[in-house]
């Protein structure tokens, strides 16, 4: 699987030419995004299927938490590092060449690995706690669970503990190397390759948990399953990179200035706004993460609920994310360079509304009226979910369709705008927050409401606030400028 590089643009920014290539480039990515989204969902829909129909609920309930606290851990070990990497990587390599690029990339890789070693001490140090922490949650499970069910799972959990705590820090440590990596060729608008790492990853690790899970392992399948899958894929991704180091050429923009020297640094400018970029990306990953199932899901009751509130909130996110497939690692390169001169603004943002308009709203709509249908027919033992679904689409289609205002914000880097975006929502994560650190629990609905304001209220902001400070519009005009 060989790839050529493409530079950011291919003409310099401002010319007539820049905005043609951008235009290419985001079309060309666009189209490979799109090709490899059926065959993913079709996948992810078989394995549901299995793993749904064969686990019992409190066993996928406890896959949930497994699965989150490792999800916990590495945003507390990314540090907003990878959210940033598309944003400044192509700016890096248009100003000072591959040389200060390479150099860069090495560097966050050993803050990388600094972090990794912090947060896998500090979870092996507590590991006993969140394993008593699983085991109360199987001790509180509803009435309709008879005795000896819950007994076998208690069992099946006090013989899996050290594989339950293994896996967490191993999605933790190639969580973080595979982010890295596919940030970087999201950075190239390299969606060809990207895209064949995901769907690599996509049949592999489904495919192998179905085979597991019908084999009777269980719980321990499945862990096995997703922490063996993504070592192929970092290794794949990580084989891309190095190429890519080695052998891409410097931006067409960079030969209208002197070229630097081949080993000259990123300067002390470009780390600062790094730095500061990144703390920025890092505040809206937590955010984005308190407002998330991923932090709900420890609200709530017993594994049952987990596992209830868990497959209502992936099919409102699996359908999100086959809809926004096409423009996936497109908007923050593709803004950078609007910011560069490729296009006027206005017109980029207009334009990207629209595709979102398109495709978002008959997806919403057709995904809240059949929710109850699909669940019935695929899984009608997680009915109870249909409610999350009704409550969480319309507040996260809203919220992912005005994003791009957050994209914008972030990469023409307006950080109290940003802030102020994110402070609409304190009020509903403060309440959550409080919630778990004093034991309080919640059902379904309050979950779901919960998470659905806190989006809708982020998001809403963040496109007031952006279309004020940019004179955005919705529909493209024409543009007052080259």
């Amino acid at each position: 699987m060989t790839s050529t590089t493409q530079p950011p643009s291919s003409g310099t920014p401002g010319t007539p030419g820049a905005s043609g290539s951008l235009g290419r480039q985001v079309s060309r990515a666009m189209a490979w995004n799109t090709l490899t989204a059926p065959l993913k969902t079709a996948v992810e829909l078989a394995t549901n299927l299995i793993i749904l129909n064969v686990l019992t609920l409190p066993q996928f309930g406890v896959l949930r938490l497994v699965t989150s606290a490792a999800a916990t851990l590495g945003i507390w070990v990314d540090l907003g590092i990878d959210r940033a990497l598309p944003r400044f990587i192509p700016e890096l390599q248009q100003e000072r060449g591959q040389a200060a690029v390479r150099r860069f990339m090495q560097i966050i890789f050993l803050v990388k690995a600094l972090l990794l070693t912090l947060m896998s001490g500090l979870f092996l140090l507590f590991s006993e706690r969140f394993v008593a922490f699983l085991l109360d949650g199987v001790a509180q499970l509803p009435e309709r669970i008879d005795a000896a069910a819950q007994l076998a799972l208690t069992n099946e959990m006090l013989r899996l503990a050290p594989l339950m705590v293994g896996a967490v820090l191993a999605l933790v440590i190639l969580g973080s190397l595979y982010d890295g990596l596919m940030a970087y060729l999201v950075s190239y608008f390299r969606q060809r390759a990207w895209n064949l790492i995901t769907i690599m990853g996509d049949i592999v690790q489904p495919t192998l948990t179905a085979v597991l899970v019908l084999a009777g392992y269980g719980i321990g399948g499945v862990l096995v399953a997703i922490v063996a899958t993504p070592v192929l894929s970092v290794l794949v991704a990580g084989w891309q990179v190095l190429s890519s180091l080695g052998s891409a050429p410097t931006p067409a923009a960079s030969t209208a200035a002197p070229a630097p020297p081949e080993d000259a640094p990123a300067n002390n400018t470009l780390w600062r706004r790094f730095a500061v970029y990144t703390g920025m990306s890092n505040v809206l990953n937590l955010s984005d993460y308190f407002l998330s199932w991923l932090f709900a899901v420890f609200l709530l009751t017993n594994p049952v609920q987990v596992a209830i509130f868990s497959v209502g909130s992936a099919l409102v996110r699996q359908t999100l994310a086959l809809l926004y497939r096409p423009l996936v690692g497109i908007q923050v390169p593709l803004f950078t360079r609007v910011r560069g001169g490729d296009a006027p603004l206005p017109d980029a943002y207009a334009a990207v509304l629209r595709i979102l308009a398109l495709i978002m709203l008959p997806g919403g709509v057709g995904l809240v009226l059949l929710a109850n249908e699909l669940i019935l027919v695929q899984y009608p033992q997680y009915v109870a979910a249909t409610l999350v679904i009704a409550i969480l689409t319309p507040a996260l289609f809203f919220e992912s369709f005005l994003s791009s205002a957050q994209i914008i914000l972030q990469v023409y880097e307006r950080y109290g705008l940003l802030i102020l975006s994110r402070l609409a929502a304190l009020p509903v994560i403060v309440v959550m927050v409080g919630m778990w650190l004093t034991g309080v629990r919640v059902g379904l609905l309050e979950a779901a409401l919960l998470v659905g304001g806190g989006r809708i209220l982020m998001g809403l902001t963040a496109a007031l606030l952006a279309q004020r400070a940019f004179g955005l519009r919705y529909v493209v005009g024409p543009s007052s400028g080259g």
